[in-house]
């Protein structure tokens, strides 16, 4: 063969390899890919609440491939007081999904009195991927809505108003502040003996509470002057303490406790703080019935005859057989 034709040869072999590409598509094999999952971070939220149980909701978030297969995640709770395992909750991974971040959530509810440790473990093929741990304590210090109070004390005034023989009449104010809107709060004011802790004067009152303005709790107290006293405001609402503030009163300065001293001698006179105490409510008496009179005609009747007759006529008859014989 001429060395000139083999040459043409190659090199048109050549052109068309290099430019068969740009014509036609050849369709590249797909390669599959890895699969992978993992945890991201745990974030929990408060769900509905009332006085024993909490439902907390857990937002699990976890990064994955399009496909994964045979995963599960797997939530454990345990006591933290007795590390006794008290529930365990299983979520599947859906096999198909977007790739990247994914989201997963579980609610669990919780007795409020007791604290916890939560696991969380992420399982591929029976096999552990990912492990997290987290505590979960204070939940006694969730309230249900009917039950929050959103106040702040924000001062106390106190005005003497009278002084006779051994008794001092004060004005108590406070000064509160409300974030919400409350027409059920109940506030209680009450003057405490600050060394005995007896209770000199107490009262209750309904105030309607706006939010946004500042609200003027006052009463008048009467109590035995020359002593210290602990006033106490207290806010209710649905028959249960919410909120408590105190300030002293210093009726006896020269008897207050310095800061450095735990103990002192102080004069305590118990019948200044005798309290006469409200009537007891006695119960109406029940009518007692009246026994209806008997009709005359009634209380002596005329008995019919009956077996008393036969009886004794039996026995007359054995007396005379056994006299016979």
């Amino acid at each position: 063969m001429n060395a000139k034709v083999v040459a043409i040869s190659i090199i048109l072999l050549f052109a068309i390899a290099v430019l068969l590409p740009f014509f036609v598509k050849i369709p590249a094999e797909e390669v599959p890919r890895r699969e992978y999952v993992r945890m991201g971070d745990i974030e929990i939220k408060a769900e509905k609440i009332n006085e024993s149980h909490a439902n907390i909701k857990f937002l699990i978030s976890i990064y994955r491939s399009k496909t994964v297969t045979n995963a599960s995640l797997t939530v454990s709770v345990y006591d933290m007081g007795t590390n006794l395992l008290l529930r365990k909750v299983e979520l599947q991974i859906p096999e198909k999904g977007g790739e990247g971040l994914e989201e997963l959530n579980t609610t669990i509810s919780f007795e409020k009195n007791k604290r916890y440790n939560i696991g969380f473990r992420l399982e591929k093929d029976k096999r552990i991927v990912d492990t997290r741990w987290m505590s979960l304590r204070g939940l006694d210090t969730l309230l249900p809505k009917e039950k929050e109070l959103k106040m702040t004390l924000k001062d106390v005034d106190f005005q003497i108003l009278n002084v006779f023989d051994n008794v001092t009449t004060i004005r108590a104010r406070f000064y509160v502040e409300a974030m919400e809107d409350y027409d059920d709060a109940v506030f209680h004011i009450k003057a405490i003996q600050f060394e005995s802790n007896v209770l000199a004067d107490e009262r209750w009152m309904e105030v309607s509470v706006e939010k946004g303005k500042t609200l003027l709790v006052e009463s008048n107290l009467t109590v035995p002057k020359d002593y210290n006293y602990l006033v106490k405001l207290e806010v209710w609402r649905n028959d249960a303490l919410l909120k408590t503030w105190g300030k002293g009163l210093n009726l006896a300065p020269t008897k207050r406790v310095p800061e450095n001293v735990t103990e002192e001698r102080v004069k305590f006179e118990v019948s200044q703080f005798v309290k006469t105490p409200m009537p007891m409510y006695t119960p109406t008496p029940l009518p007692v019935p009246t026994p209806t009179p008997t009709p005359e005609y009634a209380k002596v009747q005329p008995k019919a005859p009956g077996f008393e007759i036969l009886l004794a006529m039996l026995a007359i008859g054995g007396a005379i057989l056994w006299r016979r014989r």
